[in-house]
């Protein structure tokens, strides 16, 4: 069931599942996606947990056009919701460049609050030549189509996994030019801003126990090697080559997605 609350001045959709004690189990998406990307995992999840998926502004049922926004707005409306849901503590989970405003809880809020976080196949280098040029071609109105198709196409990567291709067509092909064009701007500052979402990590005076679990890019050894050298470096940060075929693991194997999610709480705790 689809929830909402006016935070900030703007309506917030969320769902809410389980009602186990301890801290929440907080699903946050990416752009031009909703709740619906842990649809797959939820079942899993809801027996053991108290579960609450969050929708950024703009991204429930209302397609109208709201103001630009960026991480910062995702930070505090996420923060806010949560206040007003009554959650102290947190098991935090994100996709993609949901990661931003993730690691911007992780942060802010401290590791008393975020006991962990769990992030799922985020480009965790400077933008790769190709995605960053096609982050330039979604912010033009003329070739954002073929653009968004091309990333589509990268995504799935060959793989017939009905859950992913669904999300594709009845999810994210919901959202339109100004969603899409918006996320590639300000996914884009980000990596400005930071480098890389490992820059961004190592900026954190006091940083939860953080994994981050993927799949692409595929057949990568450089890219599973920096893992290894960042985690060398940092004691609290952790990887799993989940060795699935998509960029969305949470539908494809969510069952793998999930168990790391249960490894990552119970050592934190430990």
């Amino acid at each position: 069931m689809l929830l909402t609350k006016e935070i900030n001045g703007i309506e917030i959709c969320y769902d809410e599942s389980g009602f186990a004690s301890g801290p929440a189990v907080v699903l946050l998406s990416g752009w031009a996606h909703d709740l619906r990307l842990y649809n797959e995992m939820l079942p899993l999840l809801a027996p053991n947990h108290w579960v609450i998926r969050v929708c950024y502004r703009g991204h429930g049922p209302s397609r109208d056009t709201i103001a630009d926004f960026g991480v910062e707005e995702q930070f505090h409306d996420t923060v806010a919701l949560l206040d007003s849901l009554g959650v102290n503590q947190m098991y935090l989970v994100s996709h993609s460049h949901g990661g931003w405003p993730a690691l911007e809880m992780a942060d802010r809020l401290g590791k008393s609050r975020v006991l962990c976080l769990l992030m799922i196949d985020q480009i965790m280098t400077p933008p790769p030549p190709q995605f960053a040029a096609g982050l330039q071609a979604m912010q033009q109105k003329e070739t954002w189509r073929a653009a968004r198709q091309g990333l589509f196409q990268d995504w799935l990567a060959g793989s017939d996994s009905k859950p992913v291709k669904d999300h594709f067509l009845y999810c994210m092909g919901s959202y339109g030019y100004e969603m899409w064009s918006l996320s590639c701007r300000v996914i884009a500052a980000a990596y400005g801003a930071h480098g890389s979402p490992m820059g961004r990590m190592a900026k954190i005076a006091s940083p939860p126990p953080i994994r981050h679990v993927f799949s692409h890019p595929l057949d990568s050894p450089e890219y599973r090697q920096l893992h290894e050298k960042f985690a060398q470096e940092h004691p609290w940060f952790s990887y799993t080559d989940l060795k699935g075929e998509t960029h969305f693991p949470d539908l494809e194997i969510p069952d793998r997605v999930v168990e790391q999610l249960e490894d990552l709480i119970n050592s934190a705790g430990s």
